[in-house]
């Protein structure tokens, strides 16, 4: 409760992120318990109720019994309960009121059926997913593996995907599983059940929690018009993480080489451990309040892609490769207890580096709506030598005396003949310059319907019109 002065002080400083004034109740009543509601979903404040913006600031204004008992009421019918006092406050010789709000610690709350929070001198209604989990991501709490979990209990756990946890983990207690859960901090203050264990400790994982699985396809070229295997990994996270590494290494060349009578090493098409990056980044950084995306990790001819719902976090995008935050915090740390995951966020710089060893390209990251990381091999279909001699060919046969614009219009033209699914980031290096560049030189081609896109800008193909403004593949019969 403030005093007098206290709030001559916070009334000076005008409407903001803490403050709002009200000259009176308002006619309804539960416009002011959504007010509560948005300041409990931010870091708190103060309602003044007779005070308004104007010159002369404390108009005063009492409230009855009734009136009292109306507003209380209102407040009460927030969920869930926030802390809030009412009370009446004299100002400069004038009976004003103060509602004072704590920031909850139970995020989020609703009030007339809808999530409210303070943006600024705004109460903001949250209207879309993404401004709901965007409230999750600012509470810094209530993230989905903190969250109470009301249908697994401890009897359920699985014995194996713990047996298999401390393993890999290097655990040697033999403490009964619950203990062990507990004392890694996994359950609620008061022993709750939280969404962690059953996403770590139960074959359920990814059917009571079906976004929580890691969805595998194999593709013939280097787009996605032709399935050639797919599966849907479930289970415990760590098996998730087991299996998938599984699949891809059933399906990645690898090269045995000799060295004296050292045992053989193994050089994979795509270093092992950088894909361990993507997809145990993948795993703890992904949004599972996202019930409609799964983990996708989708292999080309030419590069594995791992995808997972939800972009970076703000203060992470603002520090891309040089930090790390989790949606997941502790989905987070049972991977880095397995030295699967590292905190200092070197994931992004390791993974570059790894490739820049292997004499790969660098990985590629794609931001929009999910987080993709992209990671090119070596194949017959669209390795730099075959690119460098489609150059070459087009430079002999059509482009000798062509310079500037119209040697890439035509290298470009041919290269998306050949590999209709091809990015503008690989033409780009395969030209040796700017992906803004190439872009403009796209650009010129659609508008002077040389070419047209099939399909989305992921997962697409690029399609070449022939003279007559025709599809050239539907007029050779293709």
């Amino acid at each position: 409760m403030i005093d007098e002065k206290k709030a001559l002080e916070l009334i000076a400083l005008g409407e903001g992120q803490h403050i709002e004034f009200k000259e009176a109740v308002p006619s309804k009543v539960r416009e002011l318990s959504e007010e509560v509601c948005a300041f409990s979903n931010a870091t708190g404040g103060y309602i003044f109720i007779g005070v308004n913006n104007k010159s002369d600031f404390v108009k005063g204004f009492t409230i009855d019994n009734t009136k009292r008992s109306s507003i209380q009421d209102s407040l009460d019918a927030i969920q869930p309960a926030v802390y809030s006092e009412l009370y009446p406050l004299t100002v400069k010789g004038r009976e004003i009121w103060v509602i004072e709000v704590q920031e909850g610690d139970q995020k989020p709350y609703v009030a007339s059926g809808s999530i409210f929070v303070r943006r600024g001198a705004n109460s903001q209604k949250l209207r879309t997913p993404t401004e709901i989990r965007q409230l999750f991501d600012d509470a810094g709490a209530l993230h989905y593996d903190e969250a109470m979990n009301k249908w697994f209990k401890m009897e359920e756990v699985s014995t194996q995907a713990v047996r298999a946890f401390k393993e890999k983990a290097g655990i040697t207690s033999t403490s009964p599983d619950s203990e062990l859960i507990w004392n890694m901090g996994l359950l609620g203050k008061k022993g709750e059940m939280t969404n962690v264990v059953p996403m770590f400790f139960s074959d359920e994982c990814g059917k009571r929690i079906p976004q929580a699985v890691v969805r595998c396809v194999l593709f013939k070229g280097t787009n996605k018009v032709h399935i050639i295997d797919s599966k849907t990994i479930g289970g415990p996270l760590l098996s998730q993480y087991n299996e998938t590494t599984k699949w891809l290494k059933q399906r990645l060349a690898v090269e045995y080489i000799m060295d004296g009578f050292n045992s053989r090493i193994e050089k994979w098409e795509i270093p092992l451990d950088a894909i361990k990056e993507a997809l145990t980044n993948s795993i703890c950084h992904r949004d599972y309040y996202d019930t409609a995306a799964n983990i996708m990790v989708e292999l080309y001819d030419d590069r594995l892609e791992i995808s997972n719902p939800g972009g970076l976090l703000p203060i992470v995008a603002k520090n891309f490769g040089h930090m790390s935050k989790s949606r997941n915090p502790k989905v987070f740390d049972l991977f880095t207890r397995m030295d699967l995951v590292e905190k200092v966020g070197s994931g992004i710089p390791r993974m570059t580096e790894l490739m820049r060893i292997a004499g790969l390209p660098a990985p590629e990251y794609h931001t929009e709506g999910s987080f993709t990381t992209v990671l090119y091999k070596k194949s017959p279909a669209s390795s730099q030598n075959v690119i460098e001699n489609v150059i070459e060919n087009v430079i002999e046969n059509v482009g000798r005396n062509l310079k500037g614009r119209a040697k890439r219009e035509q290298i470009i033209l041919e290269l998306m003949r050949r590999y209709p699914g091809i990015s503008l980031a690989e033409l780009a290096r395969s030209l040796n310059v700017s992906e803004r560049t190439v872009a403009r030189d796209v650009v010129y081609l659609r508008e002077t319907k040389k070419i047209a896109r099939q399909g989305g800008d992921k997962g697409g193909e690029w399609r070449i019109i022939d003279d007559r403004g025709e599809d050239a593949a539907e007029a050779t019969g293709q």
